[in-house]
């Protein structure tokens, strides 16, 4: 069987049109649409208001996605506190 060496970012740009609904996003994130829509209040996620839908600009969304690589810190640990002046 053969490895794919394909970077992910131009599989997504091969089956996603380069303007994205929150479906769309929702799809390629493996999310809900309503996890989607949290991300663009919290301003982690560029969105264009089209009457009262978003869009998305595909390279935007390539974009916010950011590689994980082991010892960086996971979203749930971004939030938690380190207490270093422990007695």
């Amino acid at each position: 069987m053969a490895v794919s060496t394909a970077d992910p970012a131009d599989e997504l740009r091969r089956l996603y049109p380069p303007i994205l609904t929150t479906a769309h996003v929702a799809e390629m994130m493996h999310c809900t649409i309503g996890d989607v829509r949290d991300k663009v209040h919290r301003g982690e996620l560029e969105a264009l208001r089209w009457g009262q839908q978003f869009r998305f600009f595909r390279e935007e969304v390539i974009a916010s996605m950011t590689r994980y690589r082991a010892g960086d810190p996971t979203p749930d640990d971004e939030n938690v506190r380190v207490d270093t002046d422990r007695d």
